[in-house]
């Protein structure tokens, strides 16, 4: 692991931090060339990504303190070092985050949610990113794990989930990247992202050993009933609209 990358008498560059920020730049980036690409309008994407990255802090903060914290709650509550340091769970920021986009684009209208499909893959690429920083902080680690690609992490050898997971978002990535060029409507494109995440997240949180996040029926962690909450919904919300449009999904 390699929670900090540098460090000198006057500065300490830590990892975690700093894939975060480079998650958020990337998808912000990559979201930017999309429309710029395709001749879309972006003049709302930045107030977008500010309202969204906050809202999803917060989102991804109050999960936490809700299926995480456990005896701990009031302790991180009012305390500054967590709302401003580590403590996160990613469906916490997806729910909230994704409610701040609804406004936006919906009621607000500050920027047209048919154009959707173009924010998905920095969704999925900067969600990488941040695995791979939880990675190198060893963070969201693995279980007991006896195979030739185990890593050392929280004294003892486990699956390197955080690289699970770093793998399949690259690969959604590039899958709705190969959507959009083959002009997949917005639809699909959000849909088949959440489907697909969702299913990956279900089966490598199998593998996960932080028990902090949370376990409740048959063992089922806090993410995996949100997974099987969130397949559910993709799959009914394809069957509607293919019934309803008669049109191809795929």
């Amino acid at each position: 692991m390699l929670p900090i990358i540098y460090s000198n008498s006057f500065f300490t560059l830590y990892s975690y931090p700093l894939f975060m920020g480079l998650a958020w730049g990337f998808g912000f980036y990559l979201s930017k060339y999309l429309y710029s690409k395709y001749e879309i309008d972006n003049k709302g994407l930045t107030g977008l990504f500010l309202g969204t990255f906050i809202s999803a802090w917060i989102g991804a903060k109050v999960f936490f303190l809700y299926f995480s914290s456990q005896h701990k709650i009031y302790q991180y509550l009012y305390a500054n070092y967590f709302w401003l340091g580590g403590g996160f769970v990613f469906y916490g920021g997806f729910v909230f985050g994704g409610f701040f986009y609804l406004l936006y684009s919906l009621i607000f209208k500050k920027i047209d949610f048919e154009n959707t499909k173009f924010l998905i893959p920095g969704i999925a690429f900067g969600h990488a990113i941040g695995r791979i920083g939880c990675f190198l902080t060893g963070c969201c680690f693995g279980k007991q794990c006896d195979l030739p690609w185990k890593i050392y992490s929280n004294g003892n050898y486990v699956h390197p989930v955080q690289l699970y997971e770093a793998i399949s978002l690259i690969i959604l990535g590039f899958l709705c990247l190969r959507w959009i060029f083959k002009n997949k409507s917005n639809f699909q494109i959000i849909t088949n992202y959440i489907l697909l995440y969702s299913t990956a997240r279900f089966i490598i949180e199998f593998f996960r050993g932080d028990d902090i996040r949370g376990l409740h029926w048959s063992s089922f962690s806090t993410s995996q009933i949100i997974s099987i909450i969130l397949i559910i919904f993709s799959i009914l919300l394809k069957y509607f609209f293919k019934k309803r449009y008669s049109t191809s999904l795929y």
